[in-house]
């Protein structure tokens, strides 16, 4: 049974930036004054993306995609068993020439799903990337703002599989924030509507383009000295 394998998920969608070796490099190199004087805060980007109300619009739209394709792959994998089934049952009363036919028959059709659905795979690719890539941006400028309002020495993304966080207490997540701030944004500005992916199956189509940003990781500085 063909099967389309695929989430509506930031971190497939756009790169996986290794932060975790970053934070580590930071933490061994910064004087330990900093640590003393540093505000952290954690944020799970991606949750913060499909749960915002564009999010959870572009994910049924996403799901509804991802359906179709499913069911039409489907139909076309039961019509590939039906054939097969015909030529084992039927072996001894089909003449070599009907039982040639009916192989080469199956063999191109056995060709043509695995096609279509490495074309659906990149389709779908391309459709989630296309979905999330806008609100990334937007959450990604969002979330500098907020952390420069709150004074946050270092964000920590925990939803990229390479910052491997262990414990985060709640009082210093904010997701929530930052979902509610998108609202907001979008609210003002809408995103501009994309048009509806085609039910058509697609040629094979080229990889998606770059990654949205994600927020980038910076070092503060030392404090000024104090005066005497």
């Amino acid at each position: 049974m063909v099967q389309i394998k695929q989430k509506f998920s930031y971190n497939r969608a756009m790169s996986r930036l290794k932060l975790l070796p970053i934070l580590l490099v930071t933490a061994l190199l910064a004087p330990s004054y900093l640590f003393s004087q540093a505000k952290v805060a954690v944020v799970d980007f991606e949750r913060a993306i499909v749960e915002s109300v564009e999010g959870k619009k572009s994910a049924a739209k996403f799901n509804a995609r991802v359906e179709a394709v499913q069911k039409d792959l489907e139909k076309r994998q039961k019509e590939l068993e039906e054939l097969t089934n015909k030529l084992r049952t039927q072996d001894r009363v089909l003449s070599d020439a009907a039982k040639a036919d009916v192989q080469k028959d199956i063999d191109r059709r056995q060709t043509e799903l695995t096609r279509l659905n490495e074309d659906a795979q990149k389709e779908l690719n391309g459709m989630r990337d296309e979905l999330l890539r806008p609100i990334a941006e937007i959450a990604s400028r969002i979330l500098q703002v907020l952390a420069a309002e709150r004074g946050y020495t270092l964000v920590v993304d925990v939803s990229n599989p390479q910052t491997n966080v262990i414990y985060v207490n709640k009082d210093v997540d904010i997701t929530a924030d930052l979902s509610k701030r998108i609202d907001t944004e979008l609210a003002k500005q809408p995103l501009q509507a994309t048009p509806p992916a085609s039910a058509a199956p697609r040629p094979p189509a080229a990889a998606p383009t770059g990654p949205a940003p994600r927020p980038p990781v910076t070092t503060p500085g030392p404090p000024p000295p104090k005066k005497q």
